[in-house]
């Protein structure tokens, strides 16, 4: 009897630590994973460049910009769930008196910065594209524009 008196007054509380604990409990397991596999790709990356130095020729190098953009339009939307669903759960815990409201508010915003974020990665990677594009185009141009020349 004391036990259901404890968790009908404490509810809210348990499921939060909970999924405080879940939380925490799938950092420590992903972080370090993540970190391992990007310290392979980087030893990977390395090794292919040695070895193209060695046969004397370079590798063209990697746009880290629309790497950035790539990640940064999956990481704001997920943050930006995550931070919703957190408010909502202290709302739902708390049993405040306008939760579908706050709830509703809370989601629109999530929504608003998840859709702006996504779409200025992708216009960032369009123009990126538009830029090296242009770039190969101008190169191509003028190795023409030299061979006419020299006829």
């Amino acid at each position: 009897m004391a036990m259901e008196e404890f968790l009908k007054q404490h509810s809210g509380e348990l499921t939060i630590m909970i999924m405080s604990a879940m939380l925490l409990l799938t950092l420590l397991l992903l972080v370090p994973h993540l970190l391992r596999a990007h310290l392979k790709s980087l030893e990977m990356r390395h090794e292919e460049n040695m070895r193209a130095l060695e046969q004397g020729t370079t590798l063209p190098q990697i746009d880290e910009r629309s790497l950035f953009a790539g990640r940064t339009a999956v990481l704001v939307p997920i943050v930006s769930v995550c931070t919703a669903g957190t408010v909502t759960c202290f709302l739902a815990a708390y049993k405040v008196e306008n939760t579908f409201s706050v709830s509703l508010a809370v989601w629109s915003v999530a929504a608003v910065v998840s859709l702006a974020a996504i779409t200025g990665c992708v216009a960032l990677l369009g123009r990126l594209a538009q830029l090296q594009g242009g770039l190969e185009e101008s190169e191509e141009e003028s190795a023409f524009d030299e061979h006419t020349l020299k006829k």
